[in-house]
Parts: C-alpha cells; sequence; structure tokens
C-alpha cells in the first residue's frame, strides 16, 4: 500500500490547487495537479444570442479577459461568415498584447522572481529588497493594463468590442498615449532583460521530465495562412494543421481527480501526445523572440537559441523576452492603423454554423469553439493554456518529487522546487475549470 503526501496548496498563482503524491517502495508512482473548481461556461452560455456570448465568456477569468472576448469574437466571426475589418483587427491585437504585457509582468516580477531572492512572501519581500525592481514590476504591470483601458475602455471585462467590429475606436490623443506607454514599455523591457541576462548561464534547476517526450504547441499566424504546429526540442516541425481540423486532432482525457481535463495530440495517443504551450513553446514560431535583431546582444537569447537545452526555468526568459517584442508590435500596428477607414461589418445575426476561433494568449494556446443555431449558441467547447499544460504539469512534478524522496517523505528543497515548477508554468486555474 503506497503512502499519500498532501503538499500545501500551490501559492502564487491563480486560483487554488493542491498536488498530491502516491510513494511506494521508494518511487513516487503518481502525483497530481489537482484543480478543484467548477465554473460551468460551457453549459449556461447555451441558448444565449451569439453576439453576447464573447462577453460572457471574458467572465471567465480577470486575467485573460481580452483573449477570451477575442477568441469568442473570432469564433462567432468564423460561424457566421463574417469578415472582420483589418483596423479592427489590429485593435484587437493592440489590446492582447497589453494584456500580454501586464500578465507576464505579474508571473515574472510578482510571482516566480521571488523566488530567486529567497522571498516567500512574493513581491511584499522583492518591495524590501529591492525596491528599484519592485516599482518597474508595478509600473509595467500598469502599463500594460492601461493599453488595455484605453482601447476596451475597461482594463478587465472589455467593452468596447462587437462582431465584426470595434464599437469605441481611440481618438487621436489615445493613439498617442497609446504610443508613449509602448515605448516605455520598450525601455523598461530591455532593463528586465538586462537584469535576467547575467542569470542565464546559471545551470538548469528544473529540467523537463526525463521519460516524456516534449511536444511545443503552438498557433503560427505568420504566414497567410494561420496553422497550428507541433515541433520537438530540435525545433522540428512534426505536426502542422489548420484551425477547422483543429477538434480531428485533439481529444481529451476526463480524470476524477481534476475538472481540469487533459487534452493531447489524438495521432500520438495518451500520454505521448500530451503538448506543452506558451511562451516556451512560441519560441519556435518563424517570426518568434528570437529573430528580433535588437536581442541578438544578450546571452539569454544565444541561450534560448539552443531549444534542445530548454528547462522549465526558461519560461521566465520568454516572458522577459514577449514584453519587449509585444511593446515593439504595439508601435508597429499603429502605425499601421488608419481609423478613416470602417470600423464595422454587416452581418445577418440569425444564421446557422460552427465557427472556431484562436488567440495566442499570455499562457499559451487558446481555443474558442462554438456552434450555432440560428443565431443562438448550440454549443460551446473551450480549450484553455492551462488545459493543454495540465497533463505535463503533473509530469513535471512527478519528476521533481522522485528526485527528492528522503524515505517516504519529499524534503523541504524538493517542495519548494515543485512549488516553483508550477509558478513557472504560470497556470490560470479559473480558466482551466471554466
Amino acid at each position: 500500500m503506497g503512502k499519500k503526501i498532501i503538499l500545501k496548496k500551490a501559492t502564487r498563482i491563480e486560483g487554488n490547487a493542491n498536488i498530491h503524491l502516491e510513494v511506494e517502495e521508494g518511487r513516487v508512482i503518481s502525483a497530481r495537479f489537482m484543480v478543484m473548481d467548477f465554473r460551468g461556461f460551457e453549459k449556461f452560455v447555451q441558448g444565449k444570442q451569439a453576439e453576447s456570448a464573447p462577453h460572457i465568456v471574458s467572465r471567465i477569468c480577470g486575467l485573460c479577459c481580452t483573449a477570451h472576448q477575442v477568441a469568442g469574437f473570432r469564433a462567432v466571426e468564423n460561424a457566421l461568415g463574417v469578415t472582420t475589418p483589418v483596423d479592427v483587427n489590429n485593435l484587437r491585437e493592440i489590446a492582447l498584447l497589453g494584456e500580454t504585457i501586464a500578465s507576464h509582468s505579474l508571473s515574472l516580477f510578482f510571482l516566480t522572481m521571488p523566488d530567486q531572492i529567497g522571498g516567500s512572501n512574493g513581491i511584499f519581500d522583492l518591495m524590501q529588497s529591492r525596491p528599484e525592481l519592485s516599482a518597474r514590476a508595478f509600473s509595467l504591470r500598469k502599463a500594460g493594463n492601461r493599453i488595455v483601458e484605453i482601447l476596451c475602455k475597461r482594463a478587465v471585462h472589455p467593452v468596447a468590442m462587437g462582431i465584426g467590429s470595434f464599437l469605441t475606436p481611440p481618438t487621436s490623443d489615445e493613439i498617442e498615449e497609446l504610443r508613449a506607454i509602448a515605448l516605455q514599455i520598450k525601455n523598461e523591457a530591455i532593463w528586465g532583460i538586462g537584469l535576467l541576462d547575467g542569470r542565464s548561464e546559471e545551470p538548469h534547476f528544473i529540467d523537463f521530465p526525463r521519460d516524456r517526450q516534449t511536444n511545443f504547441f503552438t498557433f503560427d499566424d505568420t504566414d497567410r495562412e494561420a496553422v497550428f504546429k507541433t515541433f520537438d526540442k530540435n525545433g522540428q516541425l512534426n505536426l502542422s494543421f489548420s484551425p477547422d481540423n483543429f477538434e480531428d486532432n485533439i481529444a481529451e482525457v476526463r480524470v476524477d481527480w481534476s475538472f481540469a481535463k487533459l487534452p493531447y495530440l489524438s495521432s500520438m495517443g495518451f500520454p505521448d501526445g500530451i503538448v506543452l504551450v506558451g511562451p516556451l513553446s512560441r519560441l519556435f514560431r518563424k517570426n518568434g523572440v528570437l529573430s528580433d535583431p535588437e536581442l541578438e546582444g544578450f546571452m539569454l537569447t544565444r541561450r534560448l537559441r539552443d531549444t534542445a537545452s530548454l528547462s522549465i526555468d526558461d519560461f521566465d526568459l520568454c516572458r522577459a523576452l514577449e514584453i519587449f517584442c509585444s511593446a515593439k508590435k504595439i508601435l508597429s500596428l499603429l502605425d499601421a492603423l488608419n481609423l478613416s477607414r470602417p470600423l464595422k461589418t454587416d452581418f445577418d445575426p440569425a444564421i446557422s454554423g460552427k465557427g472556431i476561433g484562436v488567440v495566442e494568449a499570455p499562457r499559451g494556446v487558446l481555443v474558442h469553439s462554438y456552434t450555432l443555431n440560428r443565431g443562438l449558441i448550440e454549443s460551446m467547447k473551450l480549450y484553455v493554456a492551462t488545459q493543454f499544460n495540465n497533463a505535463f504539469i503533473n509530469s513535471a512534478i512527478k519528476d521533481l518529487a522522485d528526485g527528492s524522496l528522503e524515505g517516504d517523505n519529499i524534503s523541504a528543497a524538493g517542495q519548494e522546487m515543485i512549488s516553483r515548477c508550477v509558478r513557472l508554468f504560470d497556470p490560470c486555474l479559473t480558466c482551466a475549470t471554466h
């Protein structure tokens, strides 16, 4: 009979979760990242008007609300056959990038960086030991939220977007404020990258699970045709498919110990087909952060280029680079805006059909799949980043626990490492249990 170990609730993450380990004869035989919240969005949105669904799903989470809303609009538009004006897409993209900056700043500086300075109380320890760093962290988070607020009229749960439209476009003064904020973020991000650069040559502490193939899964829309792609650690493209074929290529496993399901690649089966999404997987995209010439001189960029040696610790390095690149992309999108063009598209709200909407949210791939019946939501299916990473988190915890056994218990250092590992994935549990 194995011994069960229940670790304290995972801390400095969005939501609540326990970690259950089972030890038998000096080996960890199972590790469970147990997420027991239940939200029910997929059920209670049924029968609602399609136009209202994206606003409802934005309430799933206060951190990822813009990503959920944009994915919802894209799914509805796909089902209705709506072609969205280019400037509407650009404004949405700027809002998404603002949310990424705010989310990454929170994860990097408030949640995981305190582990590096021995701070068990998160940002509060950072404020005491590194006041300049914590001030810049607050500044970056505030700046990202302000971008969303300007465009969406609220920093949380946007109200300025509609089907095929942007209901309240920014004024010329707001455009200039957005430009100034993006320049500020770009400069602050370079400082943050420099701060991490000296640590980039430190040894890995949390490697990928030894007995698990890593399938890096991302949505690449940098070419004319947007597709899902799966890479191995050597950067080899193993699988590619269009959003229309998503549900033919992704299946899910249900477990009785968590409301967060476990998606995997159908062609590889479970568990070989479990995937990793998020900043590390976006490294493999054609125009990812490693393609930016302004980042060439940093040691951490050279480290990340050696993808075969990537570790879970590198999530933080990727987030720092993505903050910088998000600010640059905002500036580029602002230059391309032409708000004299229409920001609205006519459509028939009573059409039936099925549509899929995809966003690379801060934590990774986010997919909304809707079936409409005469303009009403007949069914809705969500696949969110933390769901995709759920099985991988369990494997990583098991690997760390197995290497930290002292008899039938986990060492104190091992427990700290497991907690840090969970934080590096930056799980969003309300999203995962929608």
